[in-house]
């Protein structure tokens, strides 16, 4: 579900969830930004090396409204499939991002995050003070996995933390207030 709307406005912020390549240089990833006055769903494909980025149409979302991501991978054409949705509206997008070679080798994709991603001020974070992924389902080589989820963070912003509910649902949190 799309956050409440932060009470400040002005921040770029955005939880997402993504895969990633096992050398930390392609990242796959449905993103649900806020951007200084609103919400929006999108695609992202960012690569380092050579330096790329591709974002999709964007679409506006509410808070409260219910998004739906996925990414799956399509043997094909040796390609990943973004889909993002909004379920309040109907609205889709759907990406095909083909997978890059390394050595003469495709890359293995095998690094699941979900992210609270960017600083800013607490009081420009949502102030229900959480977002969570639900519904998670993974598959590996075509077997649906439960993974064993690990947290982290990179920066200690606002106390942003993430919590392992159960296999299937990530809540992320933070304190709007300090």
């Amino acid at each position: 579900m799309v956050p409440q709307d932060p009470l400040k406005k002005g921040a770029f912020f955005s939880p997402w969830f993504g895969i990633e390549a096992s050398d930390n240089l392609n990242l796959i990833q449905p993103v649900n930004p806020w951007s200084a006055d609103g919400w929006s769903i999108y695609n992202e494909y960012f690569q380092w090396s050579p330096e790329s980025n591709y974002n999709s149409e964007s679409h506006t979302v509410k808070a409260g409204d219910i998004v739906y991501g996925s990414v799956d991978y399509v043997a094909a054409n040796n390609s990943y499939t973004i889909t993002h949705s909004s379920m309040s509206d109907g609205w889709s997008v759907a990406s095909s991002i083909p997978i890059q070679k390394k050595n003469g080798a495709y890359k293995i994709f095998n690094i699941i995050y979900f992210v609270f991603e960017k600083v800013a001020k607490c009081d420009q974070y949502p102030p229900n003070n959480e977002v969570t992924f639900y519904d998670i389902k993974i598959e590996y080589d075509g077997v649906q996995v439960n993974p064993q989820w690990k947290t982290a963070f990179v920066d200690d912003v606002c106390n942003n933390r993430a919590a392992i509910l159960n296999s299937t649902a990530i809540q992320i949190t933070w304190d709007s207030s300090i």
